[in-house]
């Protein structure tokens, strides 16, 4: 497997340890924190616990370009996690000592170092690989993220079984250290890479970056290809929404199942997208990217709405693992899309995307619940129309007479 091969590469081996850390990291805080919010403060502090962890990701997406651009290398990305190690570490003594004001502080600048973070670790790590396995390094780490999101909740569950909650804020304090120390390793002996910006020490290193950090109105008119998928992702994410609360409801008011149903759906997403990613990251895409992302949109747009008219339980199934198998496609596509940019526009692009992403999934979770709650069927046939539409308008306002000599230049040489 190309995964497997990758893995023999020592810099990509050490960075797949930091993401898969500091992802489970991130994993255990989350819970951590929401339980612990829950026993000394209630349900409402949970909500506002939830909201105050988004709002970082948003402001600095929308307005920290020129921070992130200082944060474009391994070592001052271990400089983040070893002082998130100090944050978290602390967490059960800062809750006792400052309460859930002082705590909510801190939460903002944990969720300050995950946004800054989190798209510069996506944007590096191109840079450890050769042009021909970009896709599989960029298939491999969503497949870290894709594990992580079920053995991250589960492992924590089951740690909360035998030891109290703050005790977990420890044990994430220690992911990220060693997270920190992999990063640290990276910045002493990983080699440049495609464009030499790896370690962030050399010419075309952190300084240009942090020279550049362009705006992106200007990069998504450059790449009107890459706006239109980044306005496809915020608008699907928002739409698909749907599905978290709704699938639970289209299951208990229509086919009068129960939680064991909710689950074995829960477990099909899961076990479709793993899937998915298995073969999109082992295989080359042909064509343009543009066309493959807007069709796997349309056919999530398709199961929306055939989930609007099932009437049995195993179709229910069969159309979660048809909609799971295409979330890969559509994730490493555009990331691999955004790799053949320099690094300066790949950061600045990967970060509108995560910040669409974080704005469209409050949105929907706000939005939906109340539609989907009053008329399942009709939401979810809705929400299925306007995301085939949705991509159908990304295709036509995607394609541009103009040919980009970055993206065509690097697509010659895979």
């Amino acid at each position: 497997m190309g995964y497997l091969r990758l893995l023999r590469q020592r810099n990509v081996l050490v960075l797949w340890l930091a993401e898969m850390l500091s992802i489970l990291g991130d994993r255990f805080f989350t819970l951590a924190l929401m339980w612990t919010a829950w026993q000394r403060e209630g349900a409402v502090a949970m909500g506002v616990v939830v909201i105050v962890e988004s709002v970082p990701h948003i402001l600095v997406g929308a307005f920290g370009r020129r921070l992130l651009a200082r944060f474009t290398s391994f070592r001052a990305l271990a400089c983040v996690d070893a002082a998130q190690v100090l944050v978290v570490g602390a967490m059960p003594w800062l809750w006792d000592s400052i309460g859930l004001g002082g705590v909510l502080v801190v939460i903002v600048l944990v969720g300050t170092s995950d946004a800054i973070t989190e798209p510069n670790r996506s944007a590096l790590t191109p840079e450890l690989v050769e042009p021909d396995e970009v896709q599989q390094v960029n298939g491999l780490m969503d497949l870290t993220g894709r594990f992580t999101w079920v053995l991250g909740p589960g492992s924590a569950a089951l740690l909360l079984a035998i030891m109290e909650p703050e005790t977990l804020f420890l044990l994430d304090a220690a992911t990220f250290a060693v997270s920190a120390l992999a990063l640290l390793w990276l910045a002493r002996h990983a080699a440049p890479g495609r464009r030499g910006a790896a370690a962030g020490d050399s010419e075309e290193g952190i300084p240009k970056v942090q020279a550049t950090a362009p705006r992106a109105w200007a990069l998504l008119r450059r790449h009107p290809a890459l706006a239109s998928a980044v306005g496809l992702h915020g608008a699907g994410e928002f739409l698909y929404a749907i599905t978290t609360v709704g699938i639970p409801i289209l299951l208990t008011a229509r086919l009068n199942a129960g939680a064991d149903a909710y689950a074995m759906v829960v477990t099909c997403m899961g076990v479709g997208s793993v899937v998915g990613n298995l073969v999109v990251g082992n295989i080359y895409l042909p064509g343009r990217f543009l066309p493959m992302y807007c069709a796997a949109w349309a056919l999530r747009g398709a199961v929306l709405v055939g989930f609007a008219f099932t009437g049995d339980f195993l179709t229910v199934l069969v159309l979660t693992a048809v909609a799971s198998l295409t979330v890969p496609l559509g994730a490493v596509n555009l990331t691999t899309e955004m790799s053949r940019l320099p690094l300066a526009e790949r950061l600045r692009l990967m970060t509108v995307d995560s910040t669409c992403l974080h704005v469209a999934s409050m949105a929907g979770m706000a939005a939906l619940p109340a539609l989907v709650a009053a008329a399942p069927a009709r939401t979810f046939c809705a929400c299925g129309s306007l995301l085939i539409g949705a991509a159908l308008t990304a295709l036509l306002l995607g394609r541009s007479p103009e040919r980009r000599p970055v993206a065509e230049a690097a697509r010659a040489s895979l």
